[in-house]
């Protein structure tokens, strides 16, 4: 069995054993990060901290393989290991308006549906509902839990002003995930279990509204 230093997880965690973990684990760590789980924690990447163990320049902190398949398709798609996945939140909120404002909600979408698209289809509608209820915050839209209609309003007139941005960078997200991870675990792992559209996971939270 591999020697996985860079992979923290405590023995009764239920992602423990689970061959994706693993795989997301090493691609992690052979782009400069360790993985660090544990239930009931924050969900980010930084810089290790000068009072932490020798290691990795990054740490990606996580409750659990959902929230790692999130984190770990941000780190695909900036192509590096970052704080924050190099995202300046002193600018919240983001404004869609700009294309750099859309290219962030893009980025989450496509991080929304990918993480979905590596678990079981019995998990995806609610993991696609509670990543998506964290959205307003970078957007300037409060909680999403309690209104999710000005999200709505906002994702459909960006994708309606701006046709096939979103579908783009989930084509690209989509593969470029798959590739990675075929350098650390077979196909039966590095492939989704399904590979959802945007709409598919959209729809079925739209109708929520």
């Amino acid at each position: 069995m591999v020697d996985r230093s860079w992979l923290s997880i405590a023995s009764d965690h239920p992602d423990r054993d689970a061959p994706l973990l693993r795989a997301l684990a090493d691609a992690l760590h052979g782009a400069g990060a360790d993985v660090v789980v544990r239930a009931g924690d924050e969900n980010l990447v930084r810089g290790r901290r000068a009072d932490e163990p020798a290691g990795p320049p990054f740490r990606v902190i996580v409750e659990g393989l959902p929230n790692l398949l999130h984190e770990f398709v941000h780190v695909v798609q900036a192509g590096v290991v970052a704080d924050d996945h190099g995202i300046d939140y002193g600018q919240i909120p983001f404004d869609v308006t700009t294309s750099r404002g859309r290219a962030l909600l893009w980025d989450e979408l496509a991080c929304c549906v990918i993480s979905c698209a590596y678990l079981p289809r019995a998990r995806a509608v609610d993991w696609f509902a509670e990543q998506v209820g964290i959205q307003g915050a970078f957007f300037g839209l409060g909680d999403l839990e309690v209104d999710l209609a000005p999200f709505v309003a906002l994702v459909e007139g960006a994708r309606a002003a701006h046709p096939g941005e979103l579908e783009a960078v989930l084509e690209r997200a989509y593969a470029e995930v798959h590739a990675r991870l075929t350098a650390f675990a077979d196909d039966d792992v590095a492939c989704p279990a399904v590979m959802w559209s945007f709409d598919d996971l959209w729809g079925n939270l739209r109708e929520s509204v």
